[in-house]
């Protein structure tokens, strides 16, 4: 999240440069499309990574579970 926070803070410096540097309109839209999709593939990214380490955790999580409850078993027969 840290990174993502950094991210977004460089995005809107970059967008402010843009905005207040590029005087071609045609080139500053086109500067600020390419910013939009960047900014747009970093949070695809970390959902993918969010969705990635929740899979990981709920696999995990399943595994301590069924382990414990073949323990359970085996104690109980």
């Amino acid at each position: 999240m840290q990174n993502v926070n950094q991210f977004e803070r460089h995005r809107a410096a970059l967008e402010q440069c843009v905005h207040n540097t590029v005087h071609d309109a045609e080139a500053r839209q086109a500067m600020l499309s390419y910013i939009a999709a960047m900014g747009g593939a970093m949070h695809a990214e970390e959902r993918i990574a969010d969705a990635a380490m929740r899979t990981t955790h709920h696999a995990q999580r399943r595994g301590l579970l069924s382990r414990f409850v073949l323990d359970v078993r085996e104690c109980a027969a």
